[in-house]
């Protein structure tokens, strides 16, 4: 970590703005105070692990972004180490990549052709497993398009395939395949406004049956979604969705459910040198235990952001939450709810373009009336990234 920030002073090899190809370099030194959010007097079973860890995530990989014509094409491809210092059964490393042709035709026919990975650790918050480690591969490929012949009417589509596959048998949230075909509509005004109406149809096989434990083949799931962006003012803007979601399980009607979805997200720039965020959200998500199917997340956070200089910026951030696990399981009648609040703090620096460093702090405390889902976890940390 020392010889990472050091590399960072004394390099004069840093990126330009108009490169093409660039090599990125990060590092990222935190601790955790309660790695497997675990409830107070609980310790982990796996070898080696404490309620707390510190964590060493480095980064290296590249970036390409080339314009030719009407054609965009990038690639951020990223290859990831991450390394604990007491519970070594987590330690992973990664190769994550997003590419992406960024297409034209003509001005009033474009869209995006892409492919995406990422490899992640599932938090603990869920997997409750504290001697093993599960890791989520999440592969997605996809097509779309916007296609607005009269210039304020736009003509929406695309296609995508996913696959998310765990490494651990994980039936709340298990691996799946996944089909999904995006249509809509569109209307823009010359304030850069718009507001679209868009129908979702999801196809998804479930990589792991468990009759018993009533996951059955996969699901069907419908949903659509008003999405909005408003220019208030100069100074202010909102974007915004709301929709309805149905999802059909293929096996089990117990598993069916539907509900409201949305998200509005409000920004007010006080000053040159001020900025709040406001964002007031609803999820619904499929959660199948034996006393649920679905989870439905309330969150509001609020994120005000000051830049001290043109190369500090200074942010705080606070989040209310609660989350209903509903629809009946088929064994007991358990109604949980958990309720989180977490704030934290970051400064970032940017001494060049190429050149950002970090550190931050975040304090998360979660209430559930199940047993030992209660936990609360601090988190601080250092990072920095160097672009050349």
């Amino acid at each position: 970590m020392c010889y990472f920030f050091s590399y960072v002073f004394t390099c004069q090899a840093l990126a330009d703005s108009n490169d093409v190809f660039n090599v990125v370099l990060g590092s990222t030194y935190k601790h955790d105070s309660n790695v497997f959010r675990l409830s107070s007097g609980l310790q982990p079973a796996g070898a080696g692990a404490q309620r707390w860890d510190n964590i060493l995530r480095t980064d290296l990989g590249f970036k390409i972004n080339k314009n030719y014509s009407l054609q965009t094409f990038k690639i951020d491809y990223a290859y990831v180490l991450t390394k604990y210092n007491n519970a070594k059964f987590l330690d992973f490393n990664a190769s994550n990549y997003k590419a992406a042709w960024l297409w034209s035709v003509t001005p009033s026919l474009k869209g995006n052709l892409s492919a995406d990975r990422k490899v992640e650790i599932i938090n603990y918050q869920d997997y409750r497993t504290t001697d093993s480690k599960n890791i989520r591969t999440t592969q997605a490929k996809g097509f779309d398009f916007d296609w607005s012949p009269h210039n304020n009417w736009h003509l929406l589509g695309g296609y995508t395939m996913m696959d998310s596959i765990n490494s651990q048998t994980f039936l709340p949230e298990t691996s799946f395949k996944l089909n999904m075909i995006d249509s809509g509509i569109m209307y823009s005004f010359s304030s850069a406004s718009y507001v679209a109406l868009k129908l979702r149809h999801s196809n998804a096989e479930n990589q792991t049956v468990n009759f018993a434990s009533f996951i059955g083949k996969g699901y069907i799931e419908n949903e659509g979604v008003l999405n909005a962006f408003w220019a208030l003012t100069g100074k202010s803007r909102v974007s915004s969705f709301f929709g309805y979601d149905i999802h059909t399980d293929k096996t089990f009607s117990l598993r069916d459910y539907s509900g409201y979805i949305g998200d509005i997200n409000y920004a007010w720039d006080m000053s040159s040198k001020t900025n709040l965020t406001i964002d007031l959200s609803r999820k619904l998500s499929s959660f199948q235990t034996d006393y649920s199917s679905y989870s439905v997340l309330d969150t509001l956070s609020i994120k005000p952001t000051w830049s001290v200089t043109p190369k500090i910026i200074v942010g705080l951030n606070g989040q209310i939450s609660k989350r209903d696990y509903l629809g009946n399981g088929p064994i007991t009648s358990l109604k949980r709810v958990d309720n989180s609040l977490s704030y934290g703090m970051t400064i970032d620096w940017a001494p060049r373009n190429a050149m950002m460093l970090g550190i931050n702090a975040q304090y998360t405390d979660r209430g559930s009336n199940a047993v030992d889902a209660t936990y609360s976890d601090f988190m601080a940390g250092i990072n920095g990234k160097l672009i050349f």
